[in-house]
């Protein structure tokens, strides 16, 4: 859902899987794990940075089947394992000037599985808003999914 706050837009994305807390957290926090099933359907990641600590930086290149490459870094602003991770989120070579955004996600236990919430802020445009949430939507509902099965 992409609501408007301050202006700006943010997007919310709710999912459950079937696997603990623990998993999905490090499914998103180790390198080896994430290199499995991060990314669009079709596009192929390369992790060249992942400091999963506050402060600490990531850089992923994504190509495109076409072979377009995609850069996307940013910094962990929070860390609560197996609770919340908070990163910002930026494509650098995607424009003069790319807007810097923040990705939170809270894992929730539902009796066993978890509970992904994912908030999304700080778009400037609700285009940027609605191409995060088609991408996210296939990263989470097929990738994601497919890794935690």
């Amino acid at each position: 859902m992409i609501t408007m706050l301050d202006g700006k837009y943010q997007l919310t994305l709710h999912r459950v899987y079937n696997a603990s807390k623990d998993k999905v957290f490090q499914a998103w926090t180790k390198v080896e794990q994430l290199k499995q099933w991060w990314g669009i359907t079709g596009f192929t990641t390369t992790v060249e940075r992942m400091d999963v600590v506050v402060g600490g930086m990531y850089r992923f290149q994504m190509a495109s089947p076409h072979g377009t490459i995609h850069i996307l870094e940013g910094r962990y602003v929070d860390i609560v394992p197996n609770e919340r991770l908070s990163f910002t989120w930026k494509w650098v070579n995607e424009g003069d000037n790319p807007e810097e955004t923040l990705v939170t996600i809270d894992f929730i236990d539902k009796d066993g599985k978890t509970e992904l919430v994912m908030l999304h802020t700080d778009f400037t445009t609700i285009q940027g808003a609605n191409r995060h949430n088609n991408s996210w939507t296939n990263v989470l509902e097929r990738g994601l999914c497919n890794y935690m099965e």
